[in-house]
């Protein structure tokens, strides 16, 4: 019988990220190494999010190198949103500690690490999240409100909400539930936290330039604009599920 030794798992989710896939994994697995983890207590899982590029081919060759084994993947054969595609990861996991981040190497996998350490404290419900600090000034607007939409909607106030990387323990995962599957999902782990007594601690994060491909979202004036109705739809539609239950 193989013994279970794993501590943290970290998911990421990736759609059409191929790019970045071999740095992600080379950096991720170097970071652990650097805070005492080895691949028998740590896992990188990447989850294919319905990518339609070059994201498995590299995968498979990647598996095949030294890095293989700090790794696996979770392949969606369809987009489940950007929520949807970390929380098909989460329900994979098996470490007591498990944790999310973004694919785009703009969120340093050292940081993840340090949450993990953070978060990794007997007896303590606590989920690590980072504050972002070195943003620009567009970006740093429309997290205020989305912000504002989120506690106006559903009564949650909290500040840098979708900033990386999220690390917590396997008890907040397993009250999770009916999570939405787009870019409000990190406010509804927040949110989920808050309701069954989790502290909050941040970690500050300084956030890379994008190496590949742009943003999926934050790209352009209309598609910005749908991306907030999308979104609002969906806090409220968050909101009627509460209210119901």
């Amino acid at each position: 019988m193989m013994i279970v030794t794993l501590l943290f798992e970290l998911v990421v989710p990736c759609f059409n990220e191929a790019e970045s896939l071999e740095l992600l994994i080379e950096k991720s697995a170097q970071s652990a190494l650097e805070v005492g983890l080895t691949p028998q207590n740590f896992q990188l899982v990447l989850v294919d999010n319905g990518s339609r590029d070059q994201t498995q081919e590299i995968l498979k060759e990647l598996k095949k190198t030294e890095w293989g084994q700090w790794f696996r993947v979770e392949t969606l054969n369809l987009n489940q949103g950007y929520g949807g595609g970390i929380y098909e990861g989460l329900k994979t996991t098996r470490a007591p500690w498990v944790g999310f981040t973004h694919a785009d190497l703009q969120c340093d996998p050292s940081d993840a690490m340090r949450a993990f350490l953070n978060c990794k404290q007997p007896s303590l419900q606590t989920i690590v999240q980072g504050i972002r600090k070195n943003r620009d000034l567009c970006d740093w607007i429309i997290s205020r409100i989305f912000e504002f939409s989120v506690g106006v909607i559903w009564g949650f106030w909290a500040f840098d909400l979708n900033a990386q990387p999220k690390v917590f323990s396997r008890d907040l995962l397993e009250k999770i539930k009916n999570p939405p599957s787009g870019i409000p999902f990190d406010a509804f782990i927040l949110w989920t936290a808050k309701k069954v007594g989790f502290s909050k601690k941040r970690i500050e994060v300084r956030l890379a330039r994008r190496r590949y491909g742009h943003s999926h979202w934050n790209f352009g004036i209309r598609k910005r604009l749908n991306t907030f109705f999308k979104v609002v739809r969906e806090l409220l539609k968050v909101r009627l599920i509460a209210q119901s239950q």
